[in-house]
């Protein structure tokens, strides 16, 4: 085959990557919970799980809000923690839970929180135990499997 027409097994081949990608993508962006009306009683769980720890931390302080917004995201809109836009509803549903925070604040909160769960390794390590426990009470009311 000549160098000209080579291209077009290179073409071919490509494509069926980004076929290949583009279906993982929507694999991976695909929310396990869509009822925004849940973030009232995730968050109920999440102070509780907070309490609940040997040196409990105060869940108003801006370290706490991020954890939460990161496992909201991740259970409602995972794309938005790896640069995607954040689909309509979540950020009002979410500062339902925050009166005292406003909604630029909260998006603020919202852009940095992937790049701190990756970083920080005892805010990662906060943030798995604190979703393993909300999984765990949506598996028991049914919500997920």
């Amino acid at each position: 085959m000549t160098k000209e027409f080579s291209s077009i097994v290179e073409l071919k081949s490509i494509r069926e990557q980004k076929s290949r990608l583009s279906e993982r993508e929507n694999e991976l962006s695909t929310p396990m919970l869509e009822d925004l009306s849940l973030i009232p009683e995730l968050y109920s769980w999440f102070r509780e799980l907070l309490a609940g720890m040997s040196c409990p931390p105060n869940p108003e302080s801006v370290t706490q809000r991020k954890k939460f917004l990161f496992i909201v995201l991740f259970l409602f809109a995972p794309s938005v923690l790896a640069g995607g836009r954040l689909p309509n509803g979540i950020r009002a549903e979410i500062a339902g839970v925050f009166p005292d925070v406003s909604p630029c604040v909260i998006s603020n909160n919202i852009a940095d929180v992937s790049f701190i769960y990756q970083q920080y390794k005892d805010f990662r390590q906060d943030i798995e135990y604190l979703y393993s426990q909300i999984i765990e009470r949506l598996k028991v009311k049914g919500l997920i499997k």
